[in-house]
């Protein structure tokens, strides 16, 4: 008899055992996470992307641009021209944050103004006049411009105290790292990509040749 319990009590502790660690093994072989491993090698345009322009244009031209920078300023204005006067139906331009901090102190905060603008509707008219006063961005010209585009104030203000955007302009800057983006502006003309300036006469040329190709 003294035999027989130990017996059972042997065969109790194995359940309970086995019980927990199947127990367990339900646990964490629920615990599954993803990880993106495929590399990419042309941005991905998603609704957190700001664009302008007709959404079935021929041509899209993706920006990754810094509020610091000069030349970003230059092929802005020379897009939006573009735009407006010769390709109003075949051109679109989707604009992405890639801000240099190390070189441009206020980059990000401009990125993050430009964005609260966003929220009211205002992204592009916000952004051409970021760029157009680059010399002087500072909390001063982000409140100027937010009056100055009627923006609602207190909208404005609490999104840039906690800097709700942030997450945002990140992944728009990780991407960018993940194409090996390392100058500003870098432009992705239908998945082309070309880094610097680049004038207008060329970009005519360029868009010129896609729209021919695809008539």
């Amino acid at each position: 008899m003294k035999y027989f319990w130990h017996f059972v009590i042997t065969i109790g502790v194995l359940a309970l055992i086995m019980f927990a660690f199947f127990g367990a093994s339900l646990k964490f072989g629920n615990q599954i996470t993803y990880t993106d491993q495929v590399a990419i090698t042309e941005p991905r345009i998603t609704f957190i992307d700001p664009t302008l322009g007709n959404a079935n244009a021929k041509v899209t031209v993706v920006v990754y641009g810094d509020y610091g920078c000069d030349s970003c300023a230059t092929l802005d204005a020379t897009l939006v021209n573009l735009l407006a006067d010769d390709y109003p139906n075949d051109l679109r331009i989707v604009w992405k944050d890639m801000p240099n901090t190390s070189q441009h102190p206020e980059a990000l905060n401009a990125a993050i103004a430009a964005r609260c603008a966003a929220d009211q509707g205002k992204f592009w008219e916000y952004n051409a006049l970021l760029l157009a006063n680059q010399a002087t961005l500072g909390a001063e010209l982000y409140n100027t411009l937010a009056i100055q585009l009627a923006l609602k104030s207190s909208s404005f203000t609490s999104c840039m105290n906690q800097k709700t955007p942030t997450p945002i302009i990140q992944q728009t800057y990780e991407e960018g790292i993940a194409l090996g983006i390392s100058a500003t502006p870098t432009i992705f003309i239908n998945s082309a990509r070309y880094t610097g300036a680049i004038d207008k006469g060329t970009l005519k040329t360029i868009i010129r040749q896609i729209i021919v190709s695809k008539t």
